[in-house]
């Protein structure tokens, strides 16, 4: 099934995801995994206007991580999950729905406001995960397997998935020959000193 979002965790998801149970936190990923491909309330139910919730039972604990929706681009939809808590009751404290953000504040406080270096790191993963989504799109519009898209350009199925799913580890030559082997035009921008340089190849 095609996912409808991909999921971005920041530090605090991790360093919760770290102090809670092994089996917990194996429960809490897969249940994010089906939420990814199927609509479920019990998984991800929306809390307010910005804010939702991953949600898992497990143990006769409740899980939840928050998150916000990231609609930056209009082809990718990305979910950063912020924090998490452990509850009791099935219901969700008010004072920990407060405890969240708007989706600027959130970008501002865990990665850095506009133009400092953390900042830039993740919007360019972001441009990263955005190819590799594209690539994943083309190759599934020609019908093709990740099998057969690394037979057409030389290289094995698990460096088709790294390429779709971990992009900063493929080679730009391979990238140029993926794009070709899809017949699908790619372009960049490069700014120089100033001097912005479009670069298209098909």
């Amino acid at each position: 099934m095609t996912e409808k979002f991909k999921v971005e965790f920041l530090k605090e998801v991790f360093e919760f995801l770290d102090g809670i149970d092994e089996k917990a936190r194996q429960k809490i990923l897969f249940n994010i995994d089906k939420a990814k491909v199927k609509r479920d309330n019990t998984l991800f139910k929306k809390l307010t206007s910005d804010i939702w919730e991953f949600r898992t039972l497990y143990n006769k604990k409740q899980y939840r991580l928050f998150a916000f929706w990231d609609k930056t681009n209009n082809k990718v939809t990305f979910v950063i999950a912020t924090h998490g808590i452990v509850k009791k009751t099935q219901k969700t404290p008010k004072k920990e729905i407060m405890k969240t953000y708007t989706l600027d504040e959130v970008k501002d406080k865990y990665l850095g406001k506009k133009g400092t270096k953390e900042r830039d790191i993740y919007e360019n993963e972001l441009r990263l995960d955005l190819i590799g989504e594209a690539i994943k799109q083309a190759r599934k519009e020609r019908q093709l397997t990740q099998t057969q898209l690394g037979e057409l350009i030389g290289v094995k199925k698990a460096q088709i998935s790294k390429i779709e799913n971990n992009l900063t580890d493929a080679r730009f030559e391979t990238i140029l020959k993926v794009f070709k082997a899809l017949n699908a035009k790619i372009s960049f921008n490069v700014e120089l000193l100033n001097h912005k340089v479009d670069l298209a190849t098909e």
